[in-house]
């Protein structure tokens, strides 16, 4: 299915522009793998105040370590420019400029963590935890690449390996198995980092294959009763999450 959809999308775009233009800006898609480091989520117990305007009361800190969050699979889509004196939106840039870009990126994969036995301190409570949730990621980057391979259809070179970083927004879901209630949906900052290898098959079409680093500390604003904590105190979710990717796409120049 996934692999009907990237070929759908080049044929549409293939049919909508000349394949004579030059190719420096891009839309694409992809799909690959989402992998997660161990995250120590963390919950601080705050006493409500009702309608006053000073900020909650700290009650109380909770942790747990060593949380395991399951690979899954990611699908995505970007939109890039390249200051290129050719192509669509074509300027008179400096001839340095060619090697810098802009790209925009969205992508989506599930954000579980499997059932697991863990143990939250300091009160050394004894648990099983697990979480079903998901994760899409909007993300604005810096790219600089470098040519290999020039010919006469493709005079920056065919082979085009590259590197991005930028800052992103992730919009993240859980829904918590240690309260009846305990689920949120939230949107935090994040930086992404992105390396990777283009291909050129013709002028107007392009493979690649990539690697992202993913930096995301966030949050969840869920208010319900866990840890035998009574009713009247709000118990916010943090953690961070340093994720790994790979991905495999392919992409429209025009």
């Amino acid at each position: 299915m996934k692999k009907n959809l990237l070929i759908l999308t080049i044929l549409v775009f293939s049919s909508t522009f000349p394949i004579s233009v030059a190719a420096e800006m891009e839309v694409g898609l992809y799909v690959g793998g989402n992998f997660v480091a161990d995250t120590n989520p963390s919950w601080d117990a705050l006493k409500i105040q009702g309608t006053e305007t000073p900020p909650p009361i700290p009650v109380r800190h909770f942790e747990a370590h060593n949380v395991k969050v399951s690979p899954s699979v990611m699908v995505g889509g970007r939109i890039g420019y390249w200051f290129s004196r050719e192509g669509f939106w074509a300027r008179d840039y400096p001839d340095w400029m060619k090697y810098f870009g802009l790209t925009i990126t969205v992508d989506w994969h599930e954000l579980n963590w499997p059932l697991q036995d863990v143990t939250i301190s300091p009160i050394n409570l004894r648990i099983p935890l697990k979480n079903d949730g998901l994760m899409i990621t909007a993300a604005f980057l810096l790219m600089m690449r470098y040519g290999f391979m020039p010919d006469q259809e493709v005079s920056f070179g065919r082979l085009q390996p590259y590197i991005g970083i930028g800052p992103a927004v992730v919009f993240h879901n859980i829904h918590l198995n240690i309260g009846k209630d305990y689920k949120s949906t939230e949107a935090d900052p994040a930086l992404v980092v992105e390396t990777g290898i283009r291909y050129m098959v013709k002028k107007n079409i392009s493979i690649n294959t990539g690697f992202r680093y993913k930096y995301a500390p966030v949050h969840a604003e869920a208010d319900d009763l866990i840890f035998n904590i009574p009713m009247g105190v709000w118990i916010p979710l943090n953690t961070t999450y340093n994720m790994f990717e790979v991905f495999v796409g392919a992409t429209y120049h025009f």
